[in-house]
């Protein structure tokens, strides 16, 4: 019974981390790379690329 108790708080403890970790990551995608930024595919996609 025990166990389950532990394993329990494990997995919430573990799902709870896993929300902070996300918000943050999003949060300086937000800010470091501006991805509010609506680009234009069809421009970035006609531009020649160089190559290797």
């Amino acid at each position: 019974m025990v166990l389950l108790i532990v394993l329990g708080a494990w997995v919430v403890l573990g799902a709870a981390v896993a929300a902070v970790l996300g918000r943050s990551v999003r949060r300086a995608d937000q800010e470091e790379l501006g991805s509010d930024r609506h680009w234009d595919i069809t421009a970035i996609e006609d531009t020649r690329h160089r190559s290797a």
